[in-house]
């Protein structure tokens, strides 16, 4: 009997192939390759491993390809997964768990976007069943199949601990803009409310040299996000948010109006914290910074984990440390400051810059 089946579609992922088949030899069950079109060797290197491979002729549409990858699994599961992602399995009886739970349609794995960014949950882990499949020529997604049949079969999606890295965002982007920026001009025409497509497109813009359009972009997903009722709002509705104000700071031009209309809509947001208690410490204001800032220091950035976003790590692991350790600094807290200094230390790419910043406050505090 096959349990699960991986399933991936690939084209020129020589980089990356091998990395993703051998994370899941041994794991999973049978692993679906679909290639779409691959001109570097990555189905020479693929065939290396025990995979069923089939070709699919592209047609701009990530989700057609996908649903062939989906016709030719026999899994019970189905792992969607990319070639530049990882699956990783913390402990050896979880999986086995997680599978025969009769009670799931689906499971939301620990998805980390980015490297040494903090992991956010993610729909990976779904049934293999016929209503289920993949909508969207980009950004493509089953949520609308899995929430059918959990209503209609009365099984809900969980949350595990298995884990995906994905690899792939630490290169330059834009050579994707192509192929990309087409597909979501397509995608917003059909279904204008998708947000993400909406970051996507302006990021590209911007990977393209076009700030203009990506502030129309991001400009126009911020409405979107601003016009959903609250208990439909999640923390990564904030993305367009956030990105035009660092574009806008960049500039040099006043993002005070969108960073206020961004913390009424997402209160519990940690970079947008993070900005304002920065803001705060600029301007002396130690009673406003201080406590966003201690709070911000206190996160363990290994074990961290928000279902529904990522943050990069080292805002936990230095950046916030260091901006208390200055705002202690300034307040005359010296003694404290010098702690903090320390603590950014252990993690700061220039931990001997912190070491001075703690002996001048120690010498401050002596005196």
């Amino acid at each position: 009997m096959t349990r699960l089946s991986a399933a991936l579609i690939v084209r020129d992922e020589s980089r990356f192939i091998e990395g993703c088949l051998q994370s899941l030899v041994e794991r999973v069950d049978e692993i679906v390759v679909v290639d779409t079109g691959s001109r570097d060797d990555t189905i020479e290197k693929a065939r290396r491993f025990p995979i069923k491979l089939r070709h699919f002729a592209w047609c701009d549409d990530f989700a057609a390809a996908r649903n062939f990858a989906l016709d030719h699994a026999s899994g019970e599961w189905i792992l969607y997964i990319d070639a530049d992602e990882r699956f990783d399995v913390p402990d050896s009886g979880g999986l086995d768990a997680v599978l025969a739970d009769d009670s799931k349609v689906a499971w939301n794995l620990r998805f980390h976007p980015r490297v040494d960014w903090t992991p956010y949950a993610e729909p990976r882990l779904f049934r293999n069943d016929r209503r289920i499949r993949f909508e969207g020529v980009i950004h493509e997604s089953m949520l609308k199949g899995i929430d059918r049949v959990g209503l209609a079969d009365g099984k809900v999606t969980g949350t595990c601990d298995l884990i995906l890295h994905h690899l792939g965002y630490e290169d330059d982007q834009a050579y994707k803009n192509p192929r990309n920026v087409p597909l979501l001009r397509a995608r917003l025409a059909h279904d204008p409310g998708h947000l993400y497509s909406w970051w996507h497109l302006g990021q590209s813009l911007r990977l393209a040299c076009d700030e203009d359009g990506a502030i129309t972009a991001w400009t126009q997903g911020v409405a979107v996000a601003a016009g959903r009722p609250p208990q439909f709002r999640r923390l990564d509705d904030s993305l367009c948010a956030l990105s035009l104000i660092k574009l806008k700071t960049k500039r040099g031009e006043s993002a005070d109006d969108l960073l206020r209309q961004a913390r009424v809509l997402y209160p519990r947001h940690l970079a947008l914290q993070w900005i304002v208690a920065r803001r705060a410490l600029e301007r002396g204001d130690f009673d406003v910074a201080r406590p966003v800032l201690e709070a911000l220091a206190a996160i363990d950035a290994e074990t961290f984990f928000d279902p529904e976003i990522a943050y990069e790590k080292i805002l936990f692991r230095y950046l916030a440390k260091e901006a208390l350790a200055l705002c202690c600094f300034r307040a005359g807290r010296f003694a404290e400051a010098a702690r903090m200094y320390r603590q950014a230390a252990q993690a700061h790419p220039d931990p001997q810059a912190c070491e001075v910043k703690a002996r001048l406050a120690d010498l401050r505090a002596a005196t």
